[in-house]
């Protein structure tokens, strides 16, 4: 598999941009980090990540039979990830340790060009706006052939400060696009990923959206 940008500890957001490139000074925290064909990173620090599903019983009335009901729908599944973070990802993806400890990696077995990176790390420069470290990695990531930004705004997550950032880069002569959303709360930085083929921009972002409504915190 070719070199891409993983998510990871930047600080978070320069690990996104080479193997979670480092950005001057320590900018951000989860970054897109560099996938490698063999990645280097220790495997002792990799956290575990635990599965869980979520369901609850619910009685309508004392003569009616008892009805259960899921908290998610059947395509998805909750996963606890690194920093606190738990959301939802597709049922049937696998679920893998990333390149640094700070995150998880989903895959879709059906095309591993389809997948989501989630996880969360302290910030290691709380002066510097979460927007401002973002806006960092990407523009060190826009060194790289092949690689050009969509979109990079400021936003609101759960009345948190936020960051979406699009991007598009070529892997292995193929496009292929990624949104992410990072969120800081709490002293923690968190980010959901997703990517996919650009004929597939429309379900990445809306895996994207899953992750997002179903994050906590």
């Amino acid at each position: 598999m070719n070199a891409r940008n993983p998510i990871g500890a930047l600080p978070l957001a320069l690990s996104l941009a080479v193997a979670y490139v480092a950005v001057a000074g320590a900018a951000g925290f989860l970054a897109l980090d560099a996938r490698t064909a063999t990645p280097t990173t220790t495997v002792a620090a990799v956290v575990v990540p635990v599965i869980t599903t979520t369901t609850a019983t619910t009685t309508t009335a004392p003569s009616a039979a008892p009805t259960t009901t899921t908290e998610l729908p059947p395509d998805l599944r909750r996963v606890d990830a690194p920093g606190g973070l738990s959301t939802a990802i597709p049922a049937g993806w696998a679920v893998g340790a990333g390149t640094v400890a700070t995150t998880l990696v989903a895959t879709d077995p059906a095309d591993p060009r389809r997948e989501i990176r989630l996880g969360g790390a302290p910030v290691t420069d709380p002066a510097v706006p979460l927007l401002d470290r973002i806006t960092a990695a990407a523009v060190e990531r826009e060194r790289e052939p092949g690689h050009t930004r969509l979109a990079l705004t400021g936003d609101r997550i759960r009345d948190f400060p936020a960051v979406r950032w699009d991007f598009e880069e070529l892997v292995e002569g193929a496009p292929e696009r990624v949104a992410v959303a990072y969120w800081e709360t709490g002293g923690i930085e968190y980010v959901v990923y997703a990517r996919g083929p650009a004929g597939e921009w429309a379900q990445t972002r809306s895996r994207l959206a899953a992750l997002i409504d179903h994050a906590r915190p």
